[in-house]
């Protein structure tokens, strides 16, 4: 099987919305029926694609998508989360950024203001993290190891405001609490008047690497309310990965 053909599938996977039929492939790329059936056998052997959970599509597999977004470099994740991004954004009046896990960190590595900025707005700079306050760090760690996670944290906690979450069973509570409903919050933590929400980058089995939030002031995040905003979140970074792999490929055809 040659590169360009498993290309051809993948991208018609993509443009299918993550899911696509053997027939629905065969007529975008112009092949046999029979003959897509082996290519799709050969790239199912290799990880790239799996059937769906109903056994009539195709679709990406984790680990491809994993190996995908790991691998890619800064430059072609933000390109891949951009449009996300500026929707978040634009939505709330908030700043949309991005968080990434490195072997001991969480840094933010890009942000987008909303377009409209006559009622100001907040920045969130692209650096590395405070792993035990800040949304974009906890939505990660949330759902990595316990020992994983601790040892990012760290032994010492800095207190930035008095609403800090500085001792380690209240960190492990938050944790929790952001593993059950999907989004992390730093309300005032770091910065007195800031308030940000984030929601993990789940890559089915294989885990978390991203995670997807917006920063404003608290008063705003508030009237607009916390849970509306972290919801929304949610749901847009269950569907980032879908988009990156569409801005990925698709931009390639």
């Amino acid at each position: 099987m040659s590169v360009a053909r498993a290309f051809e599938i993948i991208r018609a996977v993509t443009r299918s919305g993550g899911q696509a039929t053997p027939l629905e492939i065969a007529e975008q790329i112009g092949v046999p029926r029979a003959s897509v059936y082996r290519l799709i056998a050969s790239l199912e052997c290799e990880d790239v694609v799996q059937r769906s959970a109903d056994g009539g599509g195709i679709e990406l597999s984790a680990g491809f998508l994993r190996s995908m977004i790991s691998g890619a470099s800064t430059d072609q994740i933000i390109a891949g989360f951009e449009e996300a991004m500026s929707c978040a954004a634009n939505n709330w009046g908030a700043t949309a950024f991005l968080g990434r896990l490195n072997d001991r960190s969480v840094e933010v590595v890009h942000a987008v203001a909303p377009c409209d900025t006559r009622n100001g707005f907040v920045h969130p700079g692209t650096s590395v993290r405070p792993a035990h306050a800040c949304s974009a760090s906890r939505a990660i760690l949330a759902f990595l190891p316990k020992a994983q996670a601790a040892a990012i944290i760290g032994d010492e906690c800095e207190a930035f405001t008095d609403r800090t979450i500085t001792d380690m069973e209240g960190l492990e509570h938050e944790l929790a609490v952001t593993r059950s409903r999907g989004y992390s919050i730093c309300d005032e933590e770091i910065d007195p008047g800031i308030t940000s929400i984030a929601a993990p980058v789940i890559i089915g089995r294989a885990g978390v690497v991203y995670s997807l939030g917006v920063v404003s002031f608290a008063r705003r995040i508030h009237e607009q309310g916390i849970a509306r905003i972290g919801e929304y979140m949610n749901a847009m970074a269950r569907e980032v990965i879908l988009t990156s792999a569409q801005n990925f490929f698709c931009a390639r055809a």
